[in-house]
């Protein structure tokens, strides 16, 4: 099932999208309307919520349910937002492609290379991505994303996979050269409107290998990135264990798994992102996110 957040009539609340948000007419059955909430058993209709009370459970209630005519909206009377506009915590992980170690010529991690991104980058598809002025080279890095559905501490490898909830596609933006200059990731991986999270979430049972999926990047049309999951170092299923074994993962928690060949720097001459283009990530199955650039003011502005 697929799962939006989104704004109508000045209310944000949760939805069931039909179709992958690519056309106007597509379906969203608004969650907050009376003649779905009366199935949802009291659980508020927002997606944090749903990934509280167990989201496979939301799901069977859904079903159960059935979809109502009348919670029906056509996607161009609401505006999407990203579908965990607020993620309690999102773990970056870097280097975590075969092709894409290869490409710079470095070894591959022994274990995972962990960052922090802020919950204040997330943006919507369709927002732009902001650029500040002068802030030097920015590159795109198209991701799966996997959202924690339940407490998971200590787990296992092969339990792993049962504390994910949903999948959604991500677009780690860096600042690649604040990032060499800095020795770290922090400011370089955390300015505003450089998380891009959506369009949807699609619950766990719609993905049945998370390993088995093709991850792409265009950038007005021209592919840039274009590899697959099955070339993870570590998996999803790696990353959710060797995390819950450093601290309890919690429902809502967000890990962005990498990227795939192709960053911008490693183009000749360099992709770097500019204002005036639309970059689009995609990851099958989890549909496309596209965002424009645009420039805003410096940092000292």
């Amino acid at each position: 099932m697929k799962f939006v957040t989104f704004v109508e009539s000045g209310l944000t609340r949760a939805g069931v999208l039909v179709g992958d948000a690519t056309r106007p007419t597509d379906i969203v059955i608004d969650l907050a309307h009376p003649a779905m909430r009366v199935g949802l058993n009291g659980i508020a209709p927002q997606i944090q919520a749903f990934l509280d009370a167990g989201l496979g459970k939301v799901v069977s209630i859904i079903t159960a349910h059935g979809l109502a005519d009348a919670a029906r909206l056509t996607a161009d009377r609401v505006t999407l937002l990203a579908p965990l506009p607020a993620p309690r915590r999102i773990f970056g992980i870097a280097h975590n492609y075969r092709d894409a170690v290869a490409e710079r010529g470095i070894v591959p991690p022994s274990e995972p290379v962990l960052f922090m991104k802020a919950a204040r980058t997330v943006s919507a598809a369709g927002r732009s991505i902001i650029l500040p002025a002068g802030i030097g080279g920015v590159t795109y890095e198209a991701e799966l994303a996997a959202v924690i559905g339940k407490r998971a501490v200590n787990v296992s490898k092969e339990q792993a996979l049962e504390c994910v909830a949903a999948y959604g596609c991500f677009n780690d933006i860096s600042a690649s050269e604040m990032i060499k200059a800095d020795g770290h990731f922090d400011r370089g991986k955390n300015i505003s409107s450089f998380g891009p999270f959506g369009p949807f979430l699609a619950s766990s049972d719609e993905i049945a290998d998370p390993q088995a999926l093709q991850v792409s990047l265009t950038i007005d049309g021209k592919v840039l990135q274009k590899g697959s999951t099955k070339d993870m170092i570590f998996g999803v299923a790696d990353l959710v264990s060797w995390l819950s074994h450093r601290g309890p993962l919690e429902p809502g928690d967000v890990i962005a798994t990498g990227t795939p060949a192709g960053v911008a720097a490693m183009h000749k001459p360099p992709a770097w992102l500019k204002p005036g283009s639309t970059v689009t990530a995609s990851v099958e199955r989890l549909g496309q996110l596209a965002n424009p650039i645009t420039e805003g003011p410096a940092f000292d502005a």
